[in-house]
């Protein structure tokens, strides 16, 4: 390796680090105040709770059951009937723009900020 390959490489390595040390401070400094857990089933909104509540609630339905755990400010589908099992792969979701989906048992988990129905500069 030359001498300016391993520049290369250091500068990458410190631009990453920068990148995930300011995510981390970002998500440290997260307001959860407005965070909220929606839980939709065939298009309706079955339950609504505060993403500092941490509890488990069953969605009985007519097209399957779902078990959806609220806990450390984020969501997660610990269980699903349904056969491919995507919603329970897709992990635990801190963020408003990842949802949870489970297509066969019609069910649509996201974390939705109420404070976004404020004007904006580019809502103007």
């Amino acid at each position: 390796m030359k001498k300016n390959d391993i520049k290369i490489i250091g500068a990458v390595l410190v631009i990453a680090l920068l990148f995930f040390l300011f995510n981390k401070y970002k998500v440290s400094k997260l307001d959860t105040d407005n965070l909220y857990i929606v839980i939709n089933v065939d298009g309706t909104v079955y339950e609504k709770v505060s993403v500092d509540e941490e509890q488990e609630i069953e969605v009985k339905t007519d097209f399957g059951t779902n078990i959806v755990k609220v806990h450390d400010h984020g969501v997660e589908m610990t269980h699903a009937n349904c056969p491919d099992q995507i919603c329970v792969k897709t992990g635990f979701v801190t963020e408003s723009d990842v949802p949870i989906v489970c297509l066969p048992n019609r069910v649509y988990v996201e974390i939705v900020d109420d404070s976004e129905d404020e004007i904006d500069a580019i809502s103007e």
